[in-house]
Parts: C-alpha cells; structure tokens; sequence
C-alpha cells in the first residue's frame, strides 16, 4: 500500500514550479485565500451508527431523535481511545497557512535538513497545532513523552493547480499526515508544512513542490492517538 500511494503520488504531485510567465490557472483560483485559523473538539460516533450497534434510543426536549449514552469515535470492532480532554482546561488548536515561497530549494525539515525541492517558486501550506490538557485513560494524569508518544494529524487533501507540463487539473484525492512533537506534561506541539509531509511521502524520488497555482481543498482532518484511534475533529465547543 505504502509503495502504491508513493506511485500514485509521484504520478500526480511532481510538478516543476511554473513560471508566471507560462502559468494557466484559468480554473477558478483565488488570489487570496491564505488558510485558516480553528479549533478541535472530541470525536463521536454519529447517531445512529448501527455496525457499532449505536441506535436511536431518545430524543432532545425538541423532539429530535438522538443516540444515548455518547460514545468515543470507534475504529474497527469496538477500539476507541482512552485518552480524554481534562474538561477544564484541554483544548487543541489549529492553524494553516498558505503562501508562495521564492526559493523552495531552501526550505528544510523540523531537523533542519534540505528537503531537496527544486530552485524556484512554489506554493507551501505551512501546519501549526497546540493541544493542551491531555489526559490519559484515568481522567487526571497528563499524556507523558515515555508512553504516549506519537500523535499525529491525518488529513485528506484534494489539490487542484496548474500543471507545468499539462496544464490546469485536480488530481486524485490523497493523504497528507503530519507528526506532532512528544508529550510534555499533557500538551503535544506541531510545527510542519505540506512540502515537509510530501517529501516525507516521496523520500524514494527526493520529494515534490507544489506549483504557485494551487488551491487544496480539506476534505477532513483528524488528531489522531498512538495507536491510530481517531481523537478529535474540527469544530466548537462550550462548557
């Protein structure tokens, strides 16, 4: 599976930076659309949701059907997370952030080495995320760097952009996963980009740069636990 998404990767994403002089763009690109500032909030299992056996079993003081007792989202038969937001004082942020860089061969990792893009311009969305008061299965002790390491974003992005060889196109949806730093006293800290995480993706053929026409489209995101169980969306919330 791994090598066929880096095929299917290489096929869609390896696109040298256009020019602006041979740039098309002619599908309905904004000329500012810069990203995105939001919050996460517990991830559910929707009502009903019968192959868990959620059914609808109430109803709100409005009449509307609804699902109770609330459960964690669940992977697979029954695995759920155990972890839990400290009800006081958890929260999770995100912020994105669209730009074109001038010189994407000058771009590095979080380890500070060379992605290996190509020299000239290319579009970045750059990835920052702060979550806080995570707590682990008992509700009081915060998330620690020995054994709760390794909580990462996984999202499904559809990219739409002006290809230098082939022109404008929206090629195939796909996933980008970004990771978040170890766990300190229930607080995970991220601080990456989408040309790091497709690098990362493509590390056989030495990476790929987003032409300067680009327009992704969030088609869902989700912080998810060590071992993979969805842990929070987007949205709102209040207490």
């Amino acid at each position: 599976m791994k090598h066929i998404l880096r095929v299917l990767c290489a096929v869609a994403l390896v696109a040298a930076c256009a020019s602006a002089a041979g740039a098309q763009c002619e599908f309905n690109a904004l000329a500012r659309a810069r990203g995105m500032k939001a919050s996460m909030v517990r991830a559910f299992v929707g009502c009903p949701t019968t192959w868990y056996g959620v059914y609808i079993n109430t109803e709100t003081d409005g009449g509307m059907p609804a699902c109770n007792p609330v459960l964690p989202k669940i992977v697979g038969p029954y695995e759920f997370t155990d972890y839990q937001f400290d009800p006081h004082d958890g929260r999770c942020d995100l912020r994105a952030r669209a730009v074109i860089e001038p010189d994407c061969s000058l771009l590095e990792n979080a380890a500070g080495d060379p992605l290996g893009l190509p020299a000239g311009p290319c579009h970045v969305t750059y990835v920052k995320s702060t979550c806080r008061g995570i707590m682990q299965a008992d509700g009081v002790t915060p998330i620690n760097r020995e054994d709760d390491a390794g909580w990462w974003l996984a999202t499904l992005t559809r990219v739409t952009f002006n290809d230098a060889t082939n022109g404008d196109m929206t090629v195939i949806d796909f996933p980008l996963t970004f990771s978040y730093r170890d766990p300190d006293n229930g607080r995970i800290k991220l601080d990456s980009s989408t040309a790091e995480a497709l690098t990362e993706v493509l590390v056989d053929i030495g990476g790929a740069a987003l032409p300067t026409c680009t327009s992704m489209q969030l088609l869902s995101l989700t912080l998810k636990d060590p071992r993979g169980m969805p842990f929070a969306v987007l949205g709102g919330s209040t207490r």
